[in-house]
């Protein structure tokens, strides 16, 4: 199978994500866009820590086979919608962080005014309604969501998170289950603190000197 330097990158963030209790069991997918026609995916019903090579698939852009034994995780099509409808992000990570996918649950909005960091490296992480997973459904309802952010908190359905490589696609979802974390402790030691307008305003717009914002 071809892109041997992706594939390991996969595995290597396959064991990082079991590593740190964001996936359990064969949760989870990853993908990479190493160029315009081809799209390398976790195969379905695969431990992602424990990802062997074989344990990936290469699509098109219709989702058909091109190389690779195994089937193609169940999740292809949130995916596909992804590099198709972004042309600034070349790797997506699905997993199951505890925190953030609890807030999914509850169908709770991580508030978008906390922490400087988080709107510095990731911005706001809106919360997608319910979508049956593995069918269309999941990125018509991403659609409106997805050109202005790069991490979705998906309702009952755990969290996707962008990037313009794969390593920075995790790094944005240990962001989102870090902050989700801090806003659960924040909530049960007493009110939670809110930056004004200003300050969110002057951030973001920090954010899109320093190169943080994916464009």
């Amino acid at each position: 199978m071809p892109y041997s330097k992706e594939i390991e990158q996969v595995i290597e963030i396959g064991r990082r994500l079991y590593a740190k209790g964001f996936i359990a069991g064969v949760d989870g997918n990853l993908s990479i866009r190493p160029n315009s026609r081809e799209i390398l995916i976790t195969a379905t019903g695969v431990s992602k820590g424990f990802l062997e090579p074989e344990d990936l698939v290469v699509v098109d852009y219709a989702g058909k086979t091109v190389s690779g034994d195994r089937k193609p995780s169940s999740e292809m099509k949130m995916h596909l919608a992804v590099y198709n409808g972004r042309d600034n992000i070349h790797a997506c990570c699905h997993a199951h962080p505890p925190y953030a996918t609890a807030f999914s649950v509850v169908e709770k909005i991580l508030p978008p005014n906390i922490l400087p960091e988080v709107i510095l490296t990731l911005g706001q992480i809106p919360l997608v309604e319910y979508a049956p997973p593995g069918t269309a459904a999941v990125p018509r309802a991403l659609e409106r969501f997805l050109k202005e952010h790069d991490g979705f908190i998906l309702t009952n359905h755990g969290v996707l998170t962008l990037g313009r490589n794969l390593f920075e696609a995790f790094y944005r979802m240990e962001t989102v289950e870090h902050y989700a974390k801090i806003i659960y402790i924040a909530e049960q030691s007493g009110k939670l603190n809110f930056l004004d307008l200003d300050e969110v305003r002057r951030l973001e717009k920090l954010r899109e000197t320093l190169g943080t914002q994916t464009k």
